[in-house]
């Protein structure tokens, strides 16, 4: 009967510390993070987020998508969307710029579909090919030198919001925000964001011999 009683006390002695042993266990509670998760930023830029004509921070400016994805694995799908048409592009965001690379489809569509012609930024990290941070307003994009400034036309239907080209920097367009400014913008408009079409350089000599508005 003592031996009975014995066999017994080990035996829920055991199933006990079995018991304690899982509920102490770190693997019960605690998930293991995925070493394969899909990072929400792109590398640092060494030379920083510069925007020109043949390369937009490290990335070549024609480069494939394969490519693009390569130097940075945070890429995303989305859709440029301006008054009229739709295009798909790949986001890339960074710490402080956002990147979109965009294949337009603008006839005559000489570019390969994996290839983007043309790309977006906006942020307070953006740089122009001199290094040059990206002016706020359209006062000091005026400052950089000869600037001609769209119309202000907020009453159209077909209107994707005022641009502005600087003589410095011909083949970029800035984007700027016409909400609550008279036809003629003043000096305190806001730069939004860039294009830049990297299937032509735009150079526009002629108008940058003419006197900026």
């Amino acid at each position: 009967m003592r031996s009975s009683v014995s066999l017994l006390s080990i035996v829920l002695a055991a199933s006990s510390c079995s018991h304690s042993d899982e509920a102490k266990s770190p693997a019960a509670k605690i998930s293991i993070a995925q070493p394969n998760a899909k990072p929400t930023t792109c590398p640092p830029a060494p030379a920083g987020i510069v925007v020109a004509f043949d390369k937009v921070a490290y990335f070549p400016s024609r480069a494939r998508t394969s490519e693009l994805a390569r130097l940075c694995p945070a890429i995303g799908d989305t859709d440029y969307d301006a008054v009229g048409w739709q295009a798909p592009g790949h986001k890339f965001p960074f710490v402080g710029a956002t990147l979109v690379a965009i294949h337009s489809g603008a006839q005559p569509d000489t570019v390969p579909a994996d290839e983007p012609d043309m790309w977006t930024a906006s942020g307070d990290s953006i740089r122009l090919a001199d290094g040059q941070l990206l002016p706020k307003t359209l006062g000091a994009l005026r400052g950089l030198g000869t600037t001609f400034v769209d119309d202000n036309d907020l009453g159209s239907d077909d209107w994707n919001g005022p641009g502005a080209r600087n003589c410095r920097y011909p083949e970029i367009l800035f984007n700027l925000d016409g909400e609550h400014q008279p036809k003629k913008l003043n000096d305190s408009a806001r730069v939004l964001s860039i294009d830049i079409n990297v299937r032509r350089r735009d150079m526009p000599s002629t108008l940058c011999k003419s006197t900026a508005r």
